[in-house]
C-alpha cells in the first residue's frame, strides 16, 4: 500500500479539509480515489463514503450533545440539507438526531411551556375545598 498513506495519522483531520468528500481527500494525499478506497477496504474495512458518512454523524451527535440545532449541524458539516442529515443520522445510529438533545433524558422529552400544565399546578388544600 502506498507510503504516503501509512504516514497519515489523522484521518479526521483530512476529511474535515476536503469537506467529507472521498475524491477531494484522495487529491490531497495526492493519490487516485481508486487507491484511496483500495486502502480504505484493506486499513478500516470500509469504503471511504461509508467512513465520511460514519465520521460525520459521529461529529454531528457530539455537536447535538453540546446542544446545536440541526440547523447549525447542517450547515457545519455540509450535508445538503436538514433532510438529508436527518436520514444519515437515522441510518448510523437508528434513530433521529434529536434523540440526543439536551433537552432528552431518560427517553422522554422534557417539554417547557410558558403556562404550567394542570397536574403540574399544586393547589393548596383549603382553596381546593378539601379540609
Amino acid at each position: 500500500m502506498s507510503a504516503r498513506l501509512s504516514r497519515i495519522f489523522d484521518w479526521e483531520k483530512l476529511a474535515r479539509e476536503a469537506r467529507f468528500q472521498p475524491a477531494t481527500m484522495a487529491a490531497l494525499c495526492p493519490i487516485s480515489l481508486r487507491q484511496l478506497e483500495r486502502f480504505f477496504e484493506k486499513e478500516f474495512n470500509q469504503t471511504p463514503s461509508n467512513w465520511t458518512r460514519e465520521l460525520k454523524c459521529r461529529i454531528a451527535r457530539r455537536l447535538i450533545e453540546l446542544g446545536w440545532s440541526n440547523k447549525a449541524v447542517v450547515a457545519e458539516l455540509n450535508f445538503a440539507n436538514q433532510s438529508h442529515f436527518c436520514h444519515e443520522f437515522k441510518r448510523v445510529y437508528g434513530t433521529s438526531p434529536q434523540a440526543f438533545g439536551p433537552l432528552y433524558q431518560g427517553g422522554h422529552q422534557l417539554r417547557y411551556s410558558s403556562t404550567p400544565s394542570r397536574s403540574s399546578v399544586r393547589m393548596p388544600i383549603r382553596s381546593a375545598g378539601l379540609r
